[in-house]
């Protein structure tokens, strides 16, 4: 369905290459992910299969790319519209009416479809995508995974046999991503619709592809595999990847899922490399001998009663007077001691 045949894109004013012996072929009905680092011409294979690249961008095109038996080079982007439809990483910069349904007849009112035809691909289109219920909404209303599917539905409804995305999950949430994922699932899977897709998120989408196409760098060849092949090499790959390569396994595993199935061998080896050795087991699970209990000093009287005044003398003593030097006897004091009582 695409075939690019030693395509180099060189752009006016650069002394290289952006892309330099592009050669590979999309089979239709896949679903092709083309990835790489930033700035490696990711974008200008996009655009070469869309005719944008050279006729709209500029520069010279080297080498073949035909969509559909269909030569970019002698065909403008318009003559490729029914056959190729493109979806950039903004879809507000594509709209161009203010509702949904309209926004899906805009592609084929250009086109010159009949009314009549018009109409039956709008309801085949709002059926295929869910939105039915949001058809007389304004796209401004619309939730980023809304706007993203209502622009898929635009360049779907001419019936398009080559889609082009250029990250259409990077400014989308996950709930909305797999929205997009999904729709573009039924239209490989249901309708052989073939999709040619970058994207930078990879643990979004990759287990989603036939194959991956990678490009490691400005001007190097093209590798194309096997999503596990290619993710094996590919400077650029999600966490579950780097994962995989740290515990060796092959094929790479893509999903959580994959990995969880893999790391079960890997849980039953290190649990037996922290197995205990049977001294240590019984030294460990023996029970400690009993130490030797001090019995508690009893508790003294003070601290353990309340504290109480001593008791007074009895019979209460007098208490003494003292003299001053000097001084004269007071009667009392002089008074002689009463005379002892005989007895009869």
């Amino acid at each position: 369905m695409i075939r690019f045949e030693d395509v180099s894109v060189t752009y006016d004013g650069a002394a290289e290459p952006t892309v330099r012996g592009v050669d590979f072929t999309v089979p239709e009905g896949e679903l092709v992910l083309l990835v790489g680092p930033s700035g490696v011409g990711k974008s200008t294979v996009l655009g070469a299969v869309s005719g944008l690249v050279p006729h709209f961008t500029g520069g010279t095109l080297r080498g073949r790319v035909t969509v559909a038996g269909r030569d970019t080079r002698t065909h403008k982007p318009r003559e490729l519209a029914d056959v190729v439809g493109t979806v950039g990483q903004d879809p507000l910069s594509h709209f161009v009416t203010d509702t949904v349904e309209d926004e899906l007849a805009y592609g084929m009112e250009s086109l010159g479809i009949a009314p009549d035809v018009m109409r039956r691909r709008v309801e085949e289109t709002l059926d295929l995508l869910g939105l039915a219920e949001l058809r007389d909404r304004p796209i401004s209303t619309l939730s980023g995974g809304q706007q993203q599917r209502v622009a898929i539905g635009s360049v779907l409804t001419p019936h398009p046999k080559v889609l082009v995305l250029d990250e259409p999950t990077s400014a989308l949430d996950p709930a909305a991503a797999e929205e997009v994922l999904a729709v573009l699932q039924r239209l490989v899977h249901d309708l052989g619709t073939t999709v040619l897709m970058a994207e930078h998120r990879l643990e979004r989408v990759v287990q989603y592809a036939d194959r991956v196409a990678l490009l490691p760098a400005p001007g190097a060849p093209l590798t194309l595999g096997t999503p596990p092949e290619v993710m094996a090499a590919s400077p650029v790959y999600p966490p579950v990847v780097d994962l995989g390569r740290l515990a060796g396994w092959s094929p790479l595993p893509l999903t959580v899922r994959d990995a969880r199935r893999r790391a079960g061998a890997l849980r039953e080896r290190l649990a037996a490399t922290e197995t205990p050795t049977p001294t240590a087991t019984a030294t460990a699970t023996a029970a400690p001998a009993p130490s030797p209990r001090v019995p508690a000093a009893p508790a003294s009287s003070a601290s353990a009663l309340p504290s109480r005044r001593p008791p007074s003398p009895w019979p209460p003593s007098k208490p003494s007077r003292s003299v001053a030097v000097g001084s004269k006897p007071s009667a009392a004091s002089t008074s002689p001691p009463p005379p002892a009582r005989s007895s009869p």
